[in-house]
């Protein structure tokens, strides 16, 4: 795994594009929150630092899944809908070695997650850094939802990515807007319900994601060569 998570951290690196798309929008946010955190200057911490960053949480976490892709094709940043989605074998090379292709599903996965884990909780860190986090009788569970809700995202949209087979380039654009909705509807649920609540659904949502996994990776790569007995 560790070494999966090392290929996909080069083929980031590699592809300036995403690298700076993903720079981009992670500085956006703090940029944003400066300007915002001194609209008032007779009231300078005008936001919550916890709740903005439970529900950026979600953000991040999607963030992570869409910086990846340039590791689940071999043609990321090709602009022809119709072109086909190009493998780098590595799925074929994973497989042919024995290994559990589930443990293939979580290293893929391992990317996004630490991609969305660094950039919510350095959000987070700036928060705090700014006084902008009001601590308060919900801090604990606040703070739980904000480490464990960019990992949950992240691997179940990875996993959604990873099970679509996507032919062609324009299908594989419509399965990564699908994987959007989790991170959609958590982040409703973040600004809706409390955050016990949240955390509920965010852990029942998390062990969901991971049986789904765990059947999905047995259906779609079934054991075609077992032992002879």
């Amino acid at each position: 795994m560790h070494a999966m998570l090392w290929k996909d951290w080069t083929l980031l690196r590699k592809n300036p594009l995403y690298l700076a798309l993903g720079i981009g929008l992670w500085l956006f946010i703090p940029v944003m929150l400066a300007v915002l955190s001194v609209s008032d200057p007779t009231d300078p911490a005008t936001i919550d630092g916890l709740s903005a960053a439970q529900v950026l949480a979600p953000w991040y976490g999607f963030l992570g899944i869409e910086l990846a892709i340039c590791t689940l094709m071999a043609n990321p940043n090709t602009m022809d809908v119709s072109a086909s989605v190009e493998g780098d074998g590595t799925a074929e090379s994973w497989r042919a070695s024995g290994r559990s292709m589930l443990q293939y599903c979580i290293a893929k996965s391992l990317l996004p997650m630490l991609i969305a884990e660094v950039m919510s909780l350095s959000i987070f860190g700036y928060l705090a850094w700014g006084g902008l986090v009001q601590w308060n009788n919900n801090a604990i569970p606040e703070i739980v939802c904000i480490v464990l809700t960019p990992a949950v995202i992240a691997f179940a949209g990875e996993q959604i990515l990873l099970a679509s087979h996507a032919a062609s380039v324009g299908s594989f654009s419509v399965i990564s807007l699908v994987s959007s909705v989790p991170m959609l509807v958590f982040m409703i649920v973040m600004l809706m319900t409390s955050a016990t609540w949240a955390l509920i659904m965010l852990v029942a949502f998390g062990i969901l994601a991971a049986s789904l996994t765990i059947v999905s990776a047995h259906h779609r790569y079934p054991t075609t060569l077992r032992p002879i007995l």
